[in-house]
């Protein structure tokens, strides 16, 4: 809603955590396997996109993904660094906010491995040429109140009307501002970023865009 082109590929469910993917399908009829051609398009009208990798994008990643989730190896870290860049480098966007979580409750339970994930994956950005900053969040216990995929989705809808919980809220508007931060118009200022994120929340924008996405 803030003239900021935002392309999301997304995967499922990782140990006990819901996928992005898994949340989104708890509306009825939402398609989660948009074609490359159908990912444009939404990009073009709406702005916005999440959807799962398709056969033409970083295909090997969907057969890594499923392993790591029976093999053990969901901490590894080159794993990690290598699924999640793959994915985004593919994407073609410009900029990349990265958000690494820490704790109990994620796969990297120390804050110093959590630090190196979050050096790493920055490293394979620049590498790449795109602007990336990594922001560590903690996960030793959950953020919001809701649980169950519907439930949370029902929740991040709540925080974009200007409601929600705190924590989560506080979430979502930094979030928001650091990927406006590495954008030419507002990096100049991370306030002015932030100021307009609340705007955006207030007069209702935020949350009629993702009503047109997931139409």
């Amino acid at each position: 809603s803030l003239n900021v082109v935002v392309p999301m590929m997304s995967g499922r469910g990782l140990g006990h955590t819901g996928g992005t993917l898994d949340k989104l399908e708890s509306v009825p009829g939402f398609r989660s396997n948009l074609t490359a051609a159908e990912m444009v398009d939404a990009l073009g009208e709406v702005g916005v996109c999440i959807t799962g990798a398709t056969d033409g994008v970083a295909p090997v990643d969907r057969r890594m993904y499923a392993l790591r989730d029976v093999s053990g190896t969901t901490s590894s870290l080159p794993l990690i660094v290598s699924s999640i860049m793959s994915k985004k480098i593919a994407e073609g966007s410009a900029a990349l906010l990265l958000d690494v979580k820490t704790g109990s409750g994620a796969f990297l339970k120390d804050l110093e491995s959590s630090l190196e994930l979050a050096r790493l994956l920055v490293a394979s950005g620049h590498a790449a040429g795109r602007r990336t900053v990594a922001v560590i969040t903690n996960n030793d216990q959950p953020i919001g109140r809701a649980v169950g995929n519907r439930e949370e989705l029902i929740e991040a809808a709540e925080v974009l009307k200007g409601g929600g919980p705190s924590d989560l809220s506080e979430l979502v508007r930094v979030q928001c501002a650091l990927m406006l931060h590495l954008t030419d118009r507002y990096s100049s200022s991370f306030l002015k970023a932030l100021a307009a994120c609340d705007l955006h929340i207030e007069n209702g924008q935020g949350m009629l865009r993702l009503e047109r996405m997931v139409e």
